[in-house]
C-alpha cells in the first residue's frame, strides 16, 4: 500500500499543469515515502486531460462527477486508502524535498492532523504563509500568516492554526467531514476544517523545511474579481461565527459589533462587505443546522482555549 496520496485539484488549468505538475511528480519520486500523484479534475473544458495523459503518465487523472470546487476533495479522499494525503491546487509548484518534512511530522506524532509548508509567491521570494494565527476581534474571526513579528518565526517549526495546501491525516479529514459546502464557492473552508479539528483535540504543525510556491487565486480572480472575492470572504466569516462559535463572550461581542459593522459598510460605501452580509443571511438556515449538529459533538477545547493557543504562537 502507498503511504501518501498527493492530490492536485484542477479546473481548466492546462497551462498551470504544464508548469507546476513536473515539480510535484519529481518530489513524489524523490520522497522516502511511497507516493502516488492524482490530478483531480473538476469537469474541465480545456485540454487538461490531454496534457496530463500525454505528458505526465506517472500521474493519475480522475474526473469528478461534478464541480464542487475544494469540496471535491471530500468524496475522493473517501475512496482512497492511503493514510496521508497532500492537497495542492494546480497553481502550486514545489521544492523537490517538500514531501518528507510534512509526512515525517505526521508519522512522528499521531495527534497531529495537518502539517503545513512554508509558502512563497510566484517570485520565490515573497513569503505568503503558512505559519498562521487566528483570533477573534470586533465580532468576527480573523486569520493571517503576516502577523506582527512573523519574520522572526517563519524559519522555526512549531504550532500553526490552519493549513490550506499541505498534508493531512486522511481518515481524520474524512471523519471531520472535510471541507464544508456551506462556504462554496470558496474561502474560509480551510479555516473551518482546521478550527473544528483543534476543538476536537487535534493539532497542526508548521514545517518550514517543506517549501512550496503559490501563483495564487488564478481561477478565482478571473471568475469573481477582487470585489467578488471580498464579498465572498466577508459572507463566509459571518457564516463561520454562526456555525462554529459557542462562547457566550464571543457571541455577545458579535451581536454588539454587528450593527456597527453594517452601519460602517453603508456609510463608507463598502458595498461588497454589505452584500456579503446579506448573502450570509440567505445561508443562515444551513449554518444553524450545522451549529445544532456541532452541539452533539464532544469538544476537547473551548473557543477561548483555541484562540489562546494561537495567541501563544
Amino acid at each position: 500500500m502507498n503511504d501518501c496520496r498527493v492530490v492536485v485539484l484542477n479546473f481548466n488549468g492546462e497551462a498551470l499543469l504544464k508548469r507546476c505538475l513536473p515539480s510535484i511528480l519529481e518530489a513524489a519520486c524523490r520522497s522516502r515515502y511511497r507516493c502516488v500523484v492524482t490530478v483531480l479534475d473538476n469537469q474541465s473544458s480545456d485540454q487538461s486531460r490531454k496534457v496530463v495523459l500525454e505528458n505526465f503518465p506517472a500521474a493519475e487523472f480522475v474526473v469528478c462527477p461534478e464541480n464542487k470546487i475544494l469540496c471535491s476533495y471530500n468524496d475522493y479522499l473517501r475512496r482512497v486508502d492511503e493514510p496521508f494525503a497532500i492537497l495542492l491546487n494546480n497553481d502550486i509548484f514545489v521544492e523537490p524535498g517538500f514531501i518528507d518534512p510534512l509526512l515525517d511530522a505526521l508519522a512522528k506524532d499521531p495527534g497531529i492532523f495537518f502539517a503545513a509548508s512554508k509558502t512563497f509567491g510566484e517570485d520565490q521570494k515573497t513569503y505568503l504563509g503558512s505559519l498562521s494565527k487566528i483570533g477573534f476581534s470586533r465580532g468576527l474571526v480573523w486569520a493571517t500568516s503576516l502577523f506582527a513579528g512573523h519574520e522572526k518565526k517563519i524559519d522555526r517549526s512549531g504550532r500553526t492554526m490552519l493549513c490550506g495546501s499541505g498534508a493531512f491525516r486522511r481518515e481524520i479529514f474524512c471523519a471531520l467531514g472535510g471541507y464544508d459546502e456551506l462556504y462554496l464557492p470558496g474561502t474560509v473552508e480551510d479555516l473551518d476544517l482546521c478550527y473544528r479539528a483543534w476543538r476536537q483535540g487535534w493539532k497542526g504543525i508548521y514545517c518550514p523545511e517543506s517549501v512550496i510556491y503559490h501563483i495564487g487565486q488564478v481561477s478565482f480572480k478571473k471568475r469573481f474579481g477582487s470585489s467578488g472575492l471580498r464579498r465572498m470572504n466577508r459572507r463566509n466569516l459571518y457564516l463561520f461565527v454562526w456555525k462554529n462559535i459557542q462562547s457566550r463572550r464571543f457571541l455577545s461581542a458579535h451581536l454588539v459589533f454587528l450593527p456597527l459593522q453594517l452601519a460602517k459598510y453603508f456609510l463608507m460605501g463598502q458595498w461588497d462587505f454589505l452584500a456579503g452580509f446579506f448573502e450570509a443571511i440567505l445561508r443562515l438556515p444551513q449554518a444553524i443546522q450545522r451549529r445544532r449538529r456541532n452541539q452533539g459533538m464532544v469538544f476537547v477545547l473551548t473557543d477561548e482555549e483555541v484562540f489562546g493557543l494561537s495567541a501563544a504562537i
